[in-house]
């Protein structure tokens, strides 16, 4: 496990990565619950392939 400045930093990136996706799709103003859902579990299961 890693220290808590590089934990910080992985949730900041994280975060920047989700808002990133999202303004992918400027034209669509706003997201369901159920799409927002989605969006991270895709983020989730593939954020680890290479």
């Amino acid at each position: 496990m890693g220290t808590e400045a590089e934990r910080q930093d992985t949730r900041k990136a994280m975060a920047y990565d989700l808002i990133q996706i999202l303004k992918e799709k400027p034209e669509k103003e706003s997201y369901t619950t159920e799409e927002i859902e989605k969006i991270i579990h895709v983020y989730l299961t593939t954020a680890d392939q290479k």
